[in-house]
């Protein structure tokens, strides 16, 4: 989780580590450990922030897959492709053709 030794960390940052492998072991999100704990994971989230900055810990927090959209917040674009008709124009009036595919 670190790529510095903890004498090179503040207290606050050590304090940080010590409840982040806490939540860890308790295998919970860090903010339900923060809730679970009284703590604002607010706060201890700046620390993580600067720590990041710092080059301490490496960027991006979740590490899980990321989830389908569902299909309410899908688009409802339809694709569409244009195609002459080939059909020649009758009595010479122009006409337009639309056929959707499905």
């Amino acid at each position: 989780m670190l790529n510095a030794s903890s004498e090179k960390l503040t207290e606050r940052e050590r304090e940080y580590v010590k409840h982040f492998r806490e939540s860890q072991a308790r295998g919970v999100s860090f903010a339900g450990y923060c809730r679970s704990a009284g703590l604002k994971a607010s706060e201890w989230h700046t620390v993580r922030h600067g720590m990041v900055r710092k080059g301490l810990l490496p960027a991006g927090g979740s590490r899980r897959a990321p989830k389908k959209p569902s299909r309410q917040k899908r688009s409802r674009f339809i694709p569409v492709r244009v195609q002459a008709a080939g059909r020649e124009e009758i009595a010479g009036t122009p006409s337009t053709t639309i056929r959707t595919r499905h």
